[in-house]
């Protein structure tokens, strides 16, 4: 029971499989949902999960009114905890400080709603903040957080660390998984990292656990490696 991998996940497995070996490549087009479904025999729902599962790991993009396409990934590698790229004290440096760019309300999708353990439909605070040292923007930030975790959360709080907040609500992080991919940036993005159109960039993807396997956070980070060796030099 323990081991039991739910359908949709199997299927985003299979589409990522097709996607490292080049059958669909980046810029491609993915088949439709009900292409999709019929090919793999399930039904639609299932395979709409499976794709905004990998759409929240920036495998896959969605167009709206075009569909949806493969994202340029150079490499995916899951990160041990001690080798986090991008931990508390890395966003505590005092040569960093954040614009954010916008904090608002969402509510949890199906995806969502199963890693937090919370309803569907259940409301999530959705942060985005640019890092930048002096002038140079180093990194953006996406952040995905329960309200019922976090009900008081605001503009005037994003100072403080992500679990320092955690802590004083008796929600004490207890492990923190990443992953990285290789992927390139267009478009606002690629402007609000100070690049040129589809440079190269890394992904992180976070996700922060209770001790009692509780994700807390998920996080995206968009960042380009020579910008970080050029400011941890710095």
């Amino acid at each position: 029971m323990g081991n039991f991998v739910p359908l949709y996940q199997q299927i985003a497995q299979r589409l990522l499989r097709k996607i490292q070996q080049g059958v669909y490549k980046y810029g491609d087009k993915i088949p439709s949902e009900k292409e999709l479904a019929a090919h793999y025999g399930v039904n639609r729902m299932t395979i709409r999960r499976a794709v905004a599962l990998l759409a929240e790991r920036g495998t896959l993009k969605s167009m709206q009114g075009k569909g949806i396409f493969v994202t340029d990934t150079f490499y995916e590698a899951r990160l041990p905890e001690d080798g986090a790229m991008f931990s508390e004290v890395f966003f505590r440096d005092p040569r960093l400080h954040q614009e954010i760019l916008f904090l608002q309300q969402t509510q949890a999708g199906s995806t969502l709603s199963e890693m937090f353990r919370v309803e569907q439909g259940a409301a999530l605070w959705l942060v985005g903040r640019r890092w930048l040292a002096e002038n140079m923007a180093i990194a953006l930030e996406y952040s995905y957080v329960p309200v019922e975790n976090l009900p008081d959360f605001s503009a005037e709080l994003c100072d403080i660390p992500w679990e320092t907040l955690f802590a004083r609500r008796s929600l004490p992080p207890g492990r923190l998984e990443q992953t990285v991919q290789g992927i390139r940036v267009g478009g606002e993005e690629a402007g609000l990292l100070q690049l040129q159109e589809d440079a190269g960039a890394f992904l992180v993807n976070q996700m922060v656990w209770t001790e009692t396997h509780r994700l807390l956070r998920m996080t995206k980070i968009l960042a380009q490696s020579e910008k970080i060796t050029h400011y941890l030099k710095g």
